[in-house]
């Protein structure tokens, strides 16, 4: 987003405005058709008497759109928070258990002895292949 402030020319509910703001024009419009679209389905499901109704209506329905939102969204940090701190639990009980198991280091060192034996192993054969 650029820092200076754009002009954007909508059209919401049959009336044109002319916007000013640091968004990007394909976004105000966006955002703009999205509200035209729900002023429509407020005259589509009732006959309103004034636009201002209309828009008032409009308006709640984004509100509770946003609040059903916001409150997935905590929803969802809460259930990945716990998840997280049941995750670290478990890491820290492992590492309590390797730690304090006897004969911790020993079982490292013999790990890293096969894995150099065992390299050892794949070189001599793969010398050996005719070619």
């Amino acid at each position: 987003m650029s820092n200076r402030a754009e002009v954007t020319r909508v059209n919401i509910f049959g009336r044109e405005y002319t916007i000013r703001g640091a968004g990007s024009p394909a976004y105000i419009a966006e955002i703009a058709h999205y509200v035209d679209m729900k002023m429509r389905q407020m005259t589509d499901n009732a006959t309103m008497a004034s636009t201002a109704k209309v828009a008032i209506f409009a308006a709640l329905n984004i509100a509770d759109e946003l609040y059903q939102k916001r409150d997935q969204y905590e929803e969802l940090d809460e259930n990945q928070s716990g998840e997280l701190t049941h995750l670290a639990d478990r890491i820290e009980q492992v590492l309590s258990e390797t730690n304090n198991s006897p004969g911790s280091s020993s079982f490292v060192n013999s790990d890293s002895s096969d894995m150099i034996e065992t390299s050892t192993i794949q070189q001599n054969s793969t010398s050996e292949i005719p070619r």
